[in-house]
């Protein structure tokens, strides 16, 4: 019993030392107004007075997590070729502090955050895959687009809010208070909706489109077993 006792705790220390480090990178970039990801990173916006980008990731996979700015977008994805194994729960997060903002996309399983807030006069979210994108935003005009089962949810305000949702992901802006909104759902896909002038709706498929706000023009349409409803 005390051999066998002895070769358990040997393997959780050979399995501990194998198990690398979390690493710490820097990545000194400027020069963007939006943020693309593309990949299964947790990704944290921030927005100030200066622009930053930090990387944390285990030892051996950090070099492989590719981080460049082109066209005034920082893109965010794995080198091309990489080929890693996910089991141990690798963390990967990436951190962005930003100037000025007008898009943000995510492709991919990962999660992208700006819960303090983003300020802009116009801007751009889309979400492609199954990852999940949520923060506050404070814009004249918003653009939310979700291709496929990931999920939006935004709050704060917009003037003008178009919402697109093509499959089965949910976009959550009940608390997301706009003046007018345009939303569209095509497929099993579900939105919430926040306006206080004017609502047009759109189902096609078995989604649902949920609205709240004082908006008394409220103009839908649908074909199949969706629905459009007040909360």
């Amino acid at each position: 019993m005390r051999t066998l006792k002895t070769l358990f705790i040997a393997g959780l220390m050979v399995g501990a030392a194998s198990i690398a480090k979390a690493d710490t990178q820097d990545r000194h970039l400027t020069g963007f107004n939006a943020v693309s990801v593309a990949g299964s990173y947790d990704v944290y916006i921030t927005q100030g007075s200066t622009e930053s980008v930090k990387v944390e990731a285990p030892s051996d996979v950090i070099d492989r997590i590719i981080t460049e700015v082109e066209g005034g977008v920082l893109k965010i994805h794995t080198k091309e070729g990489s080929n890693w194994n996910w089991t141990g729960n690798k963390k990967m997060i990436v951190y962005v502090a930003i100037k000025n903002v007008n898009a943000v996309s995510l492709a991919g399983s990962g999660d992208v955050f700006f819960k303090d807030g983003l300020k802009a006069p116009s801007l751009k979210v889309k979400l492609t895959g199954s990852g999940d994108i949520s923060g506050k935003v404070d814009v004249k005009e918003l653009e939310s687009s979700i291709g496929g089962s990931g999920d939006i949810t935004l709050t704060g305000r917009a003037d003008n809010s178009t919402v697109s949702v093509v499959g089965s992901g949910d976009f959550t802006g009940s608390n997301l208070v706009t003046t007018n909104t345009r939303v569209k759902v095509a497929g099993s896909g579900d939105a919430r909706v926040n306006a206080n002038d004017k609502i047009d709706a759109s189902v096609v498929g078995s989604g649902d489109v949920h609205y709240t706000g004082a908006a008394k023009n409220i103009s839908s349409s649908k074909a199949g077993s969706g629905s459009v409803s007040r909360m």
